[in-house]
């Protein structure tokens, strides 16, 4: 069982990853551009390219978001944080070798360390 909620821990991190890239940037409040608008003839937007469609997530992903940033990364120390933050953002281990000075036996201990202490906070936070 414990595998399953591993790896149910990892989803939802990549989940969170990928709705981190889709959610639009932050800008200063009362930002406003100031070009004017520009108005196309029909012609003009018949003959135009196309553009491609904007994803946004849904309320569940940002809910899952929501779960994993404000909740379970904060319980982590900021080395393991950064390691399973860019393990769920899927960089390969050898980069991440390079960055924290570690071999990938040492590095993968402590990512699933990391996700240990992920998974007791869950099953503690059930019981109360």
């Amino acid at each position: 069982m414990t595998d399953e909620v591993i790896e149910k821990i990892k989803d939802d991190l990549e989940t969170a990853a990928y709705v981190d890239r889709l959610l639009p940037p932050v800008r200063a409040p009362k930002y406003r551009c100031c070009m004017p608008e520009i108005v196309y003839t029909p012609q003009e937007m018949i003959f135009m390219e196309k553009k491609p469609l904007k994803i946004r997530p849904n309320q569940e992903q940002i809910d899952l978001w929501e779960r994993v940033v404000l909740e379970w990364l904060p319980i982590l120390a900021v080395d393991e944080r950064r390691l399973v933050w860019k393990r769920a953002n899927r960089i390969p281990w050898k980069l991440l070798c390079r960055e924290f000075g570690l071999c990938k036996s040492n590095l993968c201990a402590r990512h699933s360390k990391a996700l240990m202490k992920i998974e007791f906070f869950i099953k503690g936070s059930k019981n109360v």
